[in-house]
Formats: C-alpha cells, structure tokens, sequence
C-alpha cells in the first residue's frame, strides 16, 4: 500500500469514527428520560380544594421550575370525599418515576392503619422520600407526640409543622423531635396549615441538585448542626 493510499484510509476511518461517535451521543440523547420533578399528593381535603387551593400555591412557588408539577394521587368516593379505606390502595399503586410523595395531613396509629406504615417504610427503604405535616388530630381526640402517627413512624420522613404569631407551634398539632423544623408563612396564610406545602414546594425546585437518600441525610445533617429550635426555608435552601 502506498503512503497515499494509507494516508486516504487512515482519514476514511477518522471520519467514519467521528459520525459514529456522533450519532451514538444522539441516540444516548435520545434514550434519556426527560428530566421531571413530580410530587404525588395525598390530602384529606376534598377533590375540588386540591385544584382550588393547594394546586395554586404550589405551582405559584415553584414557578421558576417549569419541569415541576404535583399530581393528585388522593382516592375519593363517588361524592368527592376522601376514601380512607382506599388509601393503601392508591399508597401501594404510586408511579415509579415520582420523585417524592407529600402526605398533608398525619394521623394516630391504630389496628386500622398500621399496615399503611409497614407500607410506607417498605417505600421509603427502597428509596422513596416521605414529606409531610407534623398534623393534628381529630377534634374528638387530645394531641400527642409524633412518635405514635403514622408518619411520626415512617424512616426518614420530612415531617414539617407550622408556627402561629410569636413562632409558637400550633397548641393543638403533634409535637415530637420527629419533625424536622416547624414554618412561619407568610401573614396571609397564617393558620391555614400551608407551611409544609411551601416546603414541599421548594423542596420540588431545588430536587434535581442531589439524589432522594443525598436530600434525607442532607436534611438531617443541617438539623443536626443548628442552634435554632426552628430551621426557616433559607436555612434548608
């Protein structure tokens, strides 16, 4: 063989690798999943307040995020009201591709919802990160520690309260050292119990800089380190 004739096959192949090269980047492009935060909601309210009140809030804070969305997962009767009975159903079935599920409301343990915090730690040892309020109870029951609610049970939740004027925790929620720090609101929304839909909101803006473990130790380590008795959203963002 020639010197030109090598120098011509030495340039063939050069090129042939660069479009090769090329159009594998393309194809591994293409085969990526869209990067999306999707938060699975589960409320006690009814389906029309989801889309009334916490669907805005939620997407007015995250609105910077245009990737970020938050979906619904609450089972209802016919009649629009929660279905309690269906709820571990509807736990259980979540798409794989959530990014982190908010629960916004809590509740005691007993015999009829204790399966449902086998579940949740069952999801949240396989990865999935659990946010949600620090709640209260029913109004036919005395408060009490987070220690016995189900998500006071649940490993690593991001379990976040509420403060009323002065930064005082609401008088009749649970209280423990499960929650991670307890949110002042914005005065137009004092009492309403949305500081942990504006957590979970930021958390939605912020999810894509670490993995769901890298966000639970993350959260731990800040709590840990702080001298506040209440971490604000700057502390945590």
């Amino acid at each position: 063989m020639t010197k030109c004739n090598l120098w011509n096959l030495k340039k063939v192949l050069a090129v042939t690798f660069l479009v090769l090269a090329s159009c594998g980047a393309t194809w591994a492009q293409a085969a990526l999943p869209p990067t999306k935060t999707t938060v699975i909601y589960f409320g006690q309210q009814k389906a029309e307040d989801f889309e009334l009140k916490v669907k805005p809030v939620f997407e007015e804070k995250v609105r910077p995020c245009k990737s970020c969305e938050i979906v619904n997962f609450t089972p209802y009767t016919k009649e629009g009201e929660v279905d309690m009975e269906a709820l571990r159903e509807r736990v259980d079935s979540m798409p794989a591709g959530a990014s982190f599920v908010f629960f916004d409301f809590n509740m005691k343990v007993n015999d009829t919802n204790k399966d449902l915090v086998e579940l949740l730690n069952k999801k949240a040892d396989s990865g999935l990160v659990v946010v949600g309020t620090a709640g209260a109870p029913k109004t036919t029951e005395a408060s009490g520690p987070l220690s016995r609610t189900v998500l006071g049970q649940v490993h690593g939740a991001l379990i976040i309260g509420e403060l009323a004027e002065r930064d005082r925790l609401m008088p009749t929620g649970f209280y423990g050292p499960e929650m991670l720090t307890a949110l002042r609101p914005p005065k137009d929304m004092m009492g309403q119990g949305f500081s942990p839909l504006l957590f979970a909101a930021a958390l939605a803006e912020n999810w894509q800089k670490r993995t769901s473990s890298e966000w639970v130790e993350y959260f731990k380590t800040k709590k840990m380190k702080s001298r506040k008795i209440w971490l604000d959203m700057n502390d945590m963002f």
